[in-house]
């Protein structure tokens, strides 16, 4: 027999082991190569223009206050007549890492970790293998097999991203800039045999070798497909309900200052913006009996409560939420909010968009049985999500046109370190025309801009209000919300003069 040793000359690649083959028909050869990371960072939902990627460290975590996800890409440059078999994805964390993590696919890796933030990372696609494995050591591996191309020749990308479904527990890994401990991506390539068969099919020219023009698709994979009515609860909710038609409301959501009732801070922002038509108001869990927050300015109100899904499928809260229905307002629109803004909670893997549409389900149901035609079921999402770089399927998360009455979106300009304000027409455009598209009236939950660098006057975050307030009325808008609120992200207070008369003029209009 002949003895023959392959030899992988891959740039910047370190060589673990080489298989030694004997004959044509002997078992495939493999080799294994463990690849650096070459580029890193994580980006921070709260700091949405920080870039992190020069960081020796990497974050993961879903605190309702401080979501991180870890990004990471890889080049792989495959042997010539080789095909990759397998892939395991190893990280090294600095303590015992969260049991909730996953790794998923990123939608392009067209990011370098030197522009890599929130408002610039490409979205997110299918998650990956299963569990990771742990060692004494805190080595964390993700067999990331799925994210392998048909097979070919010639370099490709991988990116993935990390996500830790954890609200308490924060992932620490080391990154590149580390050194000791940088993530790797452990690659095994096979032989690829004169009668494998590739893709499912025999190679047409019936040789089996590779094809010399082919090269391994980069590993962006597709968005995981869901479909909106699968998996949800048995429940009996109506037709949309009475929406009301006419004017755009104008209103705000506001936190009491210091030592201030809300009932007083109601009146504060009254007198400031001179009379508000609607009220946005949270609940970080159960929503408060009535009148609460919720009912004290006696006004059209947006009203968001959050439960975890799985408490919804699990009957617990019916009897808590059927009370809340049968007691709300019946002189005034009571639009009632599920879970305001899941997809960071979805992507990290909180809980599903299965178990989110049907908990929807199962809500609507409990809120129809009031009899209350002010009740509107109202799914508030981020306008991000529409974005075709997000990765996301808004319709992922919507429990379908007989459950939902009215589309609500979170309208943000992100662009803090750019001094031009973007088109708010576009902006406003852009979830009015999804909403109409889906049959369903619209409205602003959230609207919101910081004052750019350059605009200490605030006269250009003024023009952009009432640019956004005019589209919405133009676009039929049920209500626009202003978050006027000092928030992590940024504080998107109307503290000076010109934009609290913009939008007292909106609030005229």
């Amino acid at each position: 027999m002949i003895v023959a040793a392959v030899v992988a000359a891959c740039v910047g690649v370190a060589l673990i082991g080489v298989a030694i083959v004997f004959a044509k028909d002997s078992p495939p050869e493999t080799t294994t190569q463990r690849i650096p990371v070459g580029e890193d960072g994580y980006v921070v939902r709260e700091e949405p223009d920080t870039v992190f990627g020069g960081r020796d460290t990497l974050v993961s975590v879903a605190r309702p206050d401080y979501y991180a996800v870890t990004y990471l890409k890889f080049q792989v440059a495959t042997p010539a007549g080789f095909r990759v078999q397998s892939m395991s994805l190893q990280l090294q964390a600095d303590a015992k890492p969260p049991a909730s993590l996953q790794v998923r696919s990123v939608l392009s890796s067209d990011w370098s970790e030197k522009e890599l933030s929130y408002a610039t990372r490409p979205g997110l696609g299918e998650v990956l293998g299963g569990e990771p494995t742990v060692s004494a050591s805190n080595l964390v591996s993700f067999d990331v097999s799925a994210a392998v191309p048909a097979p070919g020749q010639g370099p490709a990308r991988y990116s993935f991203a990390v996500t830790n479904a954890s609200d308490s527990e924060t992932l620490t890994l080391f990154a590149g800039e580390h050194g000791a401990g940088a993530p790797a991506l452990a690659v095994t390539f096979i032989e690829i045999q004169d009668t494998e068969t590739l893709d499912g099919h025999q190679r047409g020219d019936g040789s089996g070798k590779p094809n010399p023009s082919g090269t391994a698709s980069p590993g962006a994979s597709v968005s995981p497909s869901v479909d909106p009515s699968a998996s949800v609860t048995p429940g009996q909710p109506n037709p949309p309900g009475n929406i009301p038609a006419g004017r755009t409301l104008c209103g705000v959501g506001f936190i009491p200052k210091s030592g201030e009732s809300y009932a007083q801070g109601v009146t504060r922002v009254d007198n400031l913006y001179g009379g508000l038509e609607a009220f946005r108001t949270f609940y970080t869990g159960a929503p408060a009996a009535w009148p609460g927050n919720a009912g004290k300015a006696g006004r059209t109100v947006v009203v968001s409560f959050k439960y975890n899904p799985k408490e919804i499928l699990g009957g617990s809260r019916d009897s808590y939420l059927r009370n809340w229905f049968a007691q709300a307002p019946r002189d005034r629109d009571v639009y009632w909010v599920y879970y305001h803004e899941p997809e960071d909670n979805i992507e990290a893997g909180v809980f599903t968009a299965a178990d989110y549409r049907a908990a929807w389900r199962r809500i609507a149901g409990l809120a129809d049985a009031a009899g209350n035609p002010k009740l509107h079921a109202t799914l508030v999402l981020m306008d991000w999500s529409v974005f075709p770089q997000s990765g996301r399927k808004w319709k992922d998360y919507y429990a379908g046109s007989d459950v939902i009455d009215v589309l609500g979106w979170d309208v943000y300009n992100f662009n803090f370190t750019n001094p031009k304000y973007p088109d708010a027409a576009t902006m406003v455009n852009r979830v009015a025309n999804v909403s109409k598209a889906e049959g369903k009236p619209w409205g602003i939950a959230e609207l919101g801009t910081a004052i750019l660098p350059g605009d200490s006057s605030g006269t250009g975050r003024a023009a952009w209000l009432t640019a956004a307030g005019n589209a919405s009325i133009k676009g039929g808008a049920l209500w626009v919300t202003y978050f006027d609120v000092d928030f992590t992200r940024a504080d998107w207070r109307l503290l000076d003069a010109p934009s609290q008369k913009a939008w007292r003029g909106f609030c005229d209009a």
